[in-house]
């Protein structure tokens, strides 16, 4: 009996004493401070731009001072003829130039529909001052030069190093021959005594449209397009002739021509702003491209080349911004941390690259044929990219950020890219080749922004977001 009240005692002093340990435990916890949430700031969307940067050049020089409309707005080119504008909507704008004694330029710059957040669109407007006029007498035959003050200092393209190529300058100037029978005995542009006040003006046009949109179907595909070798304003516009009037454009590269089936002529319908193919064949003539006009505007030779463009990619070697916090022991917020990165815009091929593409192409060629044919890619590219070479630099801030409380933030800016691939046909002492060069643009900018949040419990548990 003694035995069975003992076991009684002891069963009752163990269970009070679990219950004692349980009690204590569950009072320890409770007594345990709680821990602070994090502080949750949010931090605003990035704003949505675009940006619409150039050049007003004249013979390879920036013009400060001009007034440059793009859509509705105008600015002025700053001391080293350049403008900027940054868009907040899609769409194409128009950019106009036209200062007193020039030829006037337009062209158009469209941001697609499909364009990222801070995407680049880089132009350029190559000005020409307008040639003084030569008195032509009905009866008589003349030849009309050039004599643009732009054009007085044209480098020969045969002696013109690579490095000092001036790639909005033409490579060579047009001239126009007028036969005795060609002007009429009245009209636009005739003078009284039967005579006519003619000028030519060489210059190089302003791109139709500079996009930044690549039609999925043209991607990585060599596109057909026409650039021109030279083009030329004559005065007064609407004159028109009897009989036709010549042409003529001297070819820039010795030993080098183009076929007549990849040329043609073209000229400005004033009324749409386009260049339409003309019925005129381009004819080589004495080593000069000549095609006969019946009526003046502004004229263009032009030579077939294809053009591929690349898929954008995005460069993850060249690190635009960076910046990182860490806030994961801290429940109060970081507020006002300005995310900035250095925009690279513009485009570039390296000189010793188009020189050696031309020289695989051009065996055994002379320094002046290879000197030559690199002024023409150097000058084709800039047509076709829609500026002169170069890459500029801009700082620009992608957002001012929070860091929440309990959180680790991480930015990175990447630099987008394309390539474009530049192919032109030629006969090389009368075999044809094919010589291809690749210029790199900038595109825009990949921005990788995130955020991990911890959420601090007793158990050690955490969560994350971006």
């Amino acid at each position: 009996m003694r035995n069975l009240k003992w076991l009684y005692a002891c069963s009752l002093a163990i269970a009070f004493g679990v219950l004692s340990f349980v009690t204590v435990s569950c009072h320890d916890d409770d007594d345990e401070p709680k821990q602070e949430p994090g502080e949750v700031i949010e931090t605003p969307a990035p704003v949505v731009e675009y940006y619409i940067m150039g050049t007003v050049t004249d013979a390879g020089k920036g013009v400060s001072g001009v007034d440059v409309k793009i859509g509705t707005e105008t600015i002025k080119t700053d001391k080293d003829g350049k403008f900027s504008v940054t868009e907040k909507n899609v769409g194409k704008y128009s950019v106009e130039v036209a200062p007193k004694g020039y030829l006037a330029q337009s062209t158009s710059v469209e941001i697609a529909a499909n364009a990222e957040n801070r995407s680049v669109v880089t132009v350029a407007v190559a000005l020409t001052k307008q040639s003084e006029p030569e008195n032509v007498k009905k009866g008589e035959d003349a030849t009309v030069k050039d004599n643009s003050d732009s054009n007085k200092d044209i480098p020969d393209p045969t002696t013109t190093p690579a490095d000092e190529v001036v790639e909005d300058l033409p490579i060579t100037t047009v001239e126009v021959t007028i036969p005795a029978d060609a002007l009429p005995e009245s009209g636009t542009g005739i003078n009284e005594d039967g005579s006519a006040d003619i000028s030519v003006t060489t210059y190089v046009p302003a791109p139709e449209e500079v996009t930044t949109d690549v039609k999925p179907t043209e991607e990585n595909k060599d596109v057909e397009k026409t650039i021109p070798l030279a083009a030329a304003h004559f005065e007064p516009t609407g004159l028109e002739f009897v009989n036709p009037v010549t042409i003529s454009i001297p070819n820039p590269i010795p030993d080098v021509t183009f076929a007549e089936s990849d040329m043609q002529l073209t000229y400005l319908n004033t009324e749409t702003g386009k260049w339409e193919v003309q019925t005129s064949k381009v004819n080589l003539k004495g080593g000069s491209y000549q095609a006969d006009i019946k009526h003046f505007s502004s004229y263009a030779v032009e030579n077939k080349v294809t053009s591929k463009v690349s898929s954008e990619t995005v460069v993850k070697s060249e690190v635009l911004g960076q910046a990182s916090r860490d806030n994961s022991e801290n429940p109060k917020a970081v507020t006002g941390i300005a995310l900035t990165y250095k925009e690279k815009s513009g485009w570039e091929c390296k000189d010793a690259d188009i020189t050696n593409a031309v020289k695989s192409k051009l065996s055994g060629a002379s320094d002046a044929t290879i000197n030559a044919m690199v002024a023409f890619f150097k000058t084709r590219l800039y047509s076709l990219m829609g500026s002169a070479s170069g890459v500029k630099t801009t700082e620009r801030t992608y957002n001012t950020v929070n860091v929440n409380g309990y959180t680790t933030m991480n930015y990175t800016c990447y630099a987008k890219t394309r390539t474009t691939t530049l192919s032109t046909k030629v006969l090389y002492k009368g075999s044809p080749v094919t010589i291809s060069v690749i210029a790199t643009r900038y595109t825009g900018t990949d921005h990788q922004y995130k955020t991990v949040t911890t959420n601090p419990t007793h158990s050690g548990g955490k969560g994350g977001s971006n």
